[in-house]
């Protein structure tokens, strides 16, 4: 088996730990992350280290299976239709972004990892696609380091840093060297992209005014600072010129201050400013998790604010995440995205899949539930051929389902029909029938189901009908879960019971729509 170093590296907890693990110089596991061009091994584990690894990750109890995210070249090469599958689900993503404004704030912890080549080259790529990019980076490790060398202390609280006069000189230097790191590696990642002839401009500047923070609870915060205006019209010309632009976490003011600010608050200030089509934060690891462990892919603002609620320490960065994609959210930003930034690829995968591999935080629904119009017609056959033929449904021909299009209501993600089901009423016996459910193998774990119910449920209602009733043959368990009692073809409308399909043998159930 093939193995991504990258993703070796983050199952060990970085490169200094795989060293320790497998007895090696971190500086030789460095370079099998760097591209072939600059001494590396272009993401390669030798033969020679594999079986230390190997042995290591048993006695650690550490899983080398490899995640869908590190999928290499050699399996992609085996696997040919899967990667067509890719592709062909990519495409319309790579034509929605083209054009759009991203601003993508990435902490200094990313910076010092050593997935950060990786992500670099991912921005590139999004670049390289016509995608206008702003770049917001933290310093707060390297502030840190500094301060240790120079045994000052620098208090923080409520996540704010009390920025004194040499912890704003530190904080300069580390702004500096940050800076250099990310331009080096976004100059030298382009040789990774199809065309080596290819550079990529990269723009810094003031663009953020700035003003004290003062005191707040007593604490006098001194030169850290606030957002006071972005210079909007600035960035955006740079970016019309197709460079990307690198915003440090400093703020001047117009008497000639510098301010010490948050990164965060700089992305989301950008973003709001400009109105970016999308905020990226590139967080420390899948943060928005449900009660039961498993990542929420999406939120509406509202459902965002209930989930902070529920949040039992302030302090942790995940709910100052969460908190700034609310703020974000409602300050104008129509897509805002949580994303683990330990994923290799995570980027590319929240932005160019379906799935996605983060949190999409939206005002409105992500996923559109409507009426159905004759545009659907193709996504709603696709959905529902493979269950007729499987017998879950009653085989309807194109002709019927062009005829009862408006009849039937869709959820739709990104241009996919993901769900569907029909309303067919008969308004003399105040009944209704639910037919025609079907939900996309890959959406069946979101409750989209009961989701398009509920609201063909209030439509029914609101026509004045007083029972919805179905025909099941493999589903009776869902819709008895759903409130549906079992019942005789007599409690069905007379035209139904004439039409009753007598060798399908379906179940009939009813359920009272009070």
């Amino acid at each position: 088996m093939t193995y991504d170093a990258n993703f070796i590296i983050q199952q060990f907890g970085g490169v200094k730990k795989l060293a320790k693990a497998i007895n090696k110089d971190p500086a030789t596991i460095y370079r099998w992350t760097y591209p072939k061009k600059r001494q590396g091994t272009g993401g390669r584990i030798p033969s020679s280290a594999l079986n230390g690894i190997i042995k290591a990750a048993a006695a650690l109890n550490i899983s080398l299976e490899q995640q869908p995210s590190s999928v290499s070249t050699t399996q992609l090469s085996t696997q040919p239709h899967q990667f067509i599958h890719w592709f062909r689900q990519t495409a319309p993503y790579i034509h929605a972004h083209r054009g759009k404004t991203f601003v993508i704030y990435i902490s200094g912890d990313a910076v010092n990892d050593a997935l950060f080549s990786t992500l670099i080259e991912d921005i590139a790529l999004l670049h390289s696609l016509g995608i206008r990019l702003i770049l917001v980076h933290g310093i707060r490790p390297q502030l840190e380091k500094k301060l240790a060398l120079y045994h000052h202390s620098s208090q923080v609280f409520q996540h704010l840093r009390v920025t004194d006069k040499l912890t704003l000189d530190l904080a300069k230097e580390a702004t500096g060297v940050v800076r250099a790191d990310i331009e080096a590696k976004l100059a030298t990642s382009i040789s990774t992209l199809a065309s080596s002839k290819t550079t990529i401009k990269i723009a810094s500047g003031n663009f953020i005014l700035a003003k004290p923070l003062g005191v707040i609870n007593g604490v006098d915060y001194q030169f850290t600072g606030d957002v006071r205006r972005v210079n909007g019209d600035a960035i955006s010309n740079l970016l019309s010129s197709g460079q990307v632009l690198l915003i440090s976490p400093l703020g001047y003011s117009p008497s000639g201050d510098i301010f010490n600010l948050r990164s965060e608050e700089i992305a989301t200030a950008i973003a709001t400013e400009i109105k970016a089509d999308k905020l990226i934060l590139m967080t420390e690891q899948a943060e928005v998790l449900s009660t039961n462990k498993k990542l929420i892919r999406q939120l509406t603002t509202e459902q965002a604010q209930a989930l902070l609620k529920t949040s039992t320490n302030d302090q942790d960065d995940a709910y100052l995440h969460l908190q700034e994609a609310i703020r974000a959210s409602q300050l104008g930003v129509k897509r805002v995205h949580l994303v683990d930034r330990k994923i290799n690829g995570g980027l590319q995968l929240e932005l160019f899949t379906r799935q996605g591999s983060g949190t999409m935080i939206s005002v409105q629904p992500f996923e559109d539930a409507r009426p159905a119009n004759i545009n659907d017609l193709h996504g709603i056959i696709e959905l529902i051929r493979p269950l007729e033929a499987r017998g879950l449904l009653s085989y309807r021909s194109n002709e019927t389902l062009e005829m009862d299009i408006d009849k039937f209501h869709v959820i739709e993600q990104d241009g996919l029909i993901t769900t569907c089901a029909a309303l067919y009423e008969y308004p003399n016996e105040q009944m209704a029938e639910l037919a025609c459910v079907a939900v996309h193998p890959d959406y069946r774990n979101g409750e989209r189901g009961e989701y398009l119910l509920s609201m063909i449920e209030d439509k029914a209602r609101s026509k004045g009908l007083k029972h919805l009733f179905v025909l099941t043959t493999q589903s009776s368990h869902w819709f008895a879960e759903k409130g549906f009692f079992p019942a005789t073809l007599n409690d069905l409308p007379v035209a139904k019971r004439q039409n009753y399909n007598q060798t399908r043998r379906s179940i009939v159930m009813i359920k009272a729509l009070s």
